[in-house]
């Protein structure tokens, strides 16, 4: 149960820390003047999904594939 817990404090961890990272490069985004673009095509990314996740760097057709 111990290990279980350790397991799992250390994956929220990890997702932490990713978010962290994702939240930093959008901020650097806002300051390059590249933020809301997607970043395979260029096009704007919808305000509603930026809304739900400002780390979003692909618009929904470039995400979708």
């Amino acid at each position: 149960d111990a290990l279980q817990s350790q397991a799992m404090a250390k994956a929220a961890q990890a997702r932490r820390d990713g978010k962290r990272v994702a939240l930093t490069a959008a901020l650097a985004r806002i300051d390059e003047g590249e933020f809301g673009y997607c970043a395979d095509c260029g096009d704007e990314i919808a305000v509603k999904r930026l809304e739900f996740d400002p780390s979003i760097t692909l618009c929904l057709p470039c995400a979708s594939g």
